[in-house]
């Protein structure tokens, strides 16, 4: 299984469910409906977590470009959704 290093150093267990949520959770924020959601939780989140299970090192920053890149291009509500949910964490 992969491990994802975080900005602050620290490792942690990669764990697909933690990309799923975050996909659903924004999708949710964006007003998509349950079905729309799981599709785009095939469509973006699925291939990412396929991506990066098979490496051994991962670094956060390069699994959150990955998303959002894939999000810009399928549902820009979405993506701006969770960009604006980063600003509010990070005040």
């Amino acid at each position: 299984m992969a491990k994802v290093v975080k900005k602050s150093g620290k490792k942690q267990t990669f764990l697909p469910r933690k990309i799923r949520t975050s996909v659903e959770r924004a999708a949710k924020e964006a007003g998509l409906n349950p079905k729309k959601t799981k599709e785009l939780v095939e469509e973006v989140a699925e291939p990412v977590i396929e991506l990066y299970r098979k490496k051994k090192v991962v670094k956060a920053a390069d699994l959150r470009r990955s998303l959002l890149g894939r999000l810009d291009r399928k549902a820009k509500k979405v993506s701006a959704a969770w960009r604006r949910y980063d600003r509010k964490k990070k005040k």
